[in-house]
């Protein structure tokens, strides 16, 4: 009895925050195998037009080849008058697109949305344009050192050297961070800040817990 009484909930807030938790852990489980083995390259497929269009507006070519689920980005570099491609493996792609799993898994767990398809509508555009801009961010950012290999870090290797000149300074380290930050956290804080903003109450259950 006494373990039993240890493990109850001694208030109801801190019920709905078992509740919540317990909720969105199982969803994870569930849902991140399924969205890894399946769930991903499937969206990377729908999203792979979107994100050539995103890439255009960043000054790359926006073609996008597929080998075997992998990315063969256009750049409009050259090397000795040859273009160059960047690929991207099918495990960059599902990294980028964790926010999807996420954001769904917070969202089932009851205090729910009031407005569930609404959220679920405004997360799907929101997220797919992140997943564009931090594919941009991944291709810029290995191509600076390609254009400045001073600026490849220990991690990066050079694997070509374009003919074009480098790129600025200053534009060069904005991208070179934001690749670390597209690769790292980027779709993860983008599901996070996306539930707090569609599921008020939601965030009200753990924000109490930490004011407690």
């Amino acid at each position: 009895m006494n373990l039993l009484s240890r493990l109850a909930a001694r208030t109801p807030e801190e019920a709905a925050r078992r509740r919540f938790g317990v909720w969105a852990g199982l969803s994870l489980v569930i849902l991140l195998p399924l969205w890894w083995m399946w769930g991903a390259d499937i969206v990377a497929g729908v999203l792979r037009p979107l994100v050539g269009l995103v890439l255009g507006l960043f000054g790359l070519t926006g073609r996008i080849d597929v080998v075997d689920g992998d990315w063969s980005i256009g750049t409009r570099l050259t090397q000795a008058g040859q273009a160059i491609d960047y690929p991207m493996s099918k495990e960059a792609l599902r990294r980028l697109l964790l926010g999807f799993p996420l954001v769904a898994a917070f969202m089932i767990a009851p205090p729910r949305p009031t407005r569930p398809w609404r959220a679920a509508a405004i997360s799907i555009v929101v997220l797919s344009l992140v997943f564009a801009v931090c594919v941009a961010m991944v291709v810029w950012g290995e191509l600076a050192p390609m254009l400045q290999p001073d600026l490849a870090g220990a991690a990066m290797t050079v694997t070509a050297r374009p003919d074009q000149p480098p790129l600025p300074g200053f534009v060069s380290q904005i991208v070179i961070v934001g690749r670390a930050i597209a690769l790292s956290v980027a779709s993860l804080l983008a599901a996070l800040i996306l539930w707090a903003s569609l599921n008020p109450a939601g965030l009200q259950t753990l924000v109490a817990e930490i004011t407690d």
